[in-house]
């Protein structure tokens, strides 16, 4: 029976024999599986990518076992080819180089498990790491600051905005200051992708080495390359952004996301697509796009909306301003649920918002200056929204007047 993969994190793809041998020793029919689930949307690209990430920079890692680990290490290798060999008698068919990868995953977990002891979070007596503190270590670095992983760096950037560059070499500038200079990536170099991580509470501006320029919503995460290739530029996006694509009719634009991609040569348009909203969001400024969902293509013109909401999709006429204005410190809506507002305003914040399990039923229209206290908008707000609102620890729990 094969795995599903649907819900694996990367951590989890690092603890599965299959995922390490063909990252390892890539065959066609490997390489044809994987890409088949990432078309069919049977696998979370984002943490797919990232636990490439993580197997490359352990297998780049220059870190050194102590010689009791190397000696456990060698002792589970032998006793990993015993097992096999014992499979092998029983009739059970292996892939190629199910030996090879067993032993780079012993490597692996050894790795992690040597990094829990300097954390004093490995007890001597555990055989093997546990993957669900490392896990939770790893959702919680993603808190606080705005930060770009690369293969082999983690930078992480102060303050509520930053902007970000890279030019046609691949070199990177952070609010001006370059970061890896004198690095030069190639086109015909493997292929490696960056991640940048925008927490709630934040913003921040990239500029792609093909001179497309990305703004970048609170709680967003953006994959992209240092460089493109001469063949194809893609990119992934859990969140929202707002992108200027430059245009070039030999490469076009990829935009994808956990449900939707969109296609284009050179345009402006808006993508919302966070995981944990119910709706899925396109918005085009000029230019076209296509977008392309489970085989279907729907061509936008400018000003129409695409929304999808994992059982229908529609488009209709709206004004653009109103889906963009954001990235310009302004939040527009019309006729919008006033749950889904103050959701909105949670997310741009940092906070969190409690409602009551029973719609409101409330709808608004109106705009608001996102550099403003908080509370002070939601003062305002109340007003034309009938609710009102207590806060502590950072919660706001809402309560709406019938």
């Amino acid at each position: 029976m094969r795995t599903d993969y649907t819900n694996y994190k990367d951590i989890d793809f690092l603890d599965d024999d299959f995922f390490i041998e063909s990252m390892i020793s890539p065959t066609k029919e490997s390489e044809f599986f994987w890409s088949e689930l990432i078309d069919r949307k049977k696998i979370d690209l984002n943490e797919f990518i990232s636990a490439n990430m993580l197997l490359e920079s352990i297998r780049e890692s220059r870190y050194e076992l102590p010689q009791r680990r190397k000696d456990q290490l060698w002792k589970r290798i032998e006793t990993t080819r015993n097992s096999l060999k014992d499979r092998r008698k029983k009739g059970i068919r292996l892939y190629k180089y199910l030996t090879v990868a067993a032993c780079i995953a012993i490597i692996i977990g050894l790795f992690f498990t040597s990094l829990f002891e300097r954390n004093s979070l490995y007890h001597e007596n555990n055989q093997e790491i546990d993957y669900a503190k490392f896990q939770s270590l790893h959702e919680q670095h993603g808190q606080g600051e705005i930060r770009i992983v690369t293969q082999d760096r983690q930078v992480e950037i102060d303050g509520e905005d930053a902007e970000i560059k890279y030019d046609n070499a691949g070199a990177l500038t952070i609010n001006n200051e370059a970061v890896n200079k004198g690095t030069v990536y190639t086109k015909s170099a493997e292929l490696s992708y960056n991640q940048l991580y925008v927490p709630y509470g934040k913003r921040a501006s990239l500029t792609l080495a093909d001179g497309t320029s990305l703004w970048v919503n609170a709680g967003t995460t953006v994959i992209y390359p240092a460089v493109f290739p001469d063949h194809k530029r893609e990119i992934y996006v859990d969140g929202e952004i707002y992108a200027e694509v430059r245009r070039d009719e030999n490469r076009p634009f990829l935009v994808k996301t956990d449900k939707l991609e969109i296609c284009v040569l050179g345009t402006s348009f808006n993508v919302s697509a966070y995981k944990e909203d119910a709706l899925r969001k396109v918005v085009l400024v000029d230019g076209s796009v296509d977008i392309r969902l489970e085989g279907k293509n729907t061509r936008l013109v400018p000003n129409q909306l695409y929304t999808y909401s994992g059982q229908v999709s529609s488009v209709e006429t709206v004004d653009a301003e109103i889906y963009t204005s954001w990235r310009n410190g302004i939040y527009i809506f019309r006729d919008e649920p006033i749950e889904s507002i103050l959701q909105q305003l949670a997310r741009y914040y940092n906070v969190i918002m409690i409602f009551p399990q029973q719609p409101s039923g409330i709808v608004c229209s109106g705009k608001l200056e996102l550099k403003e206290d908080l509370s002070h908008l939601l003062n305002n707000l109340s007003q034309i929204a009938s609710f009102n609102f207590g806060v502590k620890d950072n919660q706001y729990r809402i309560q709406f007047n019938r």
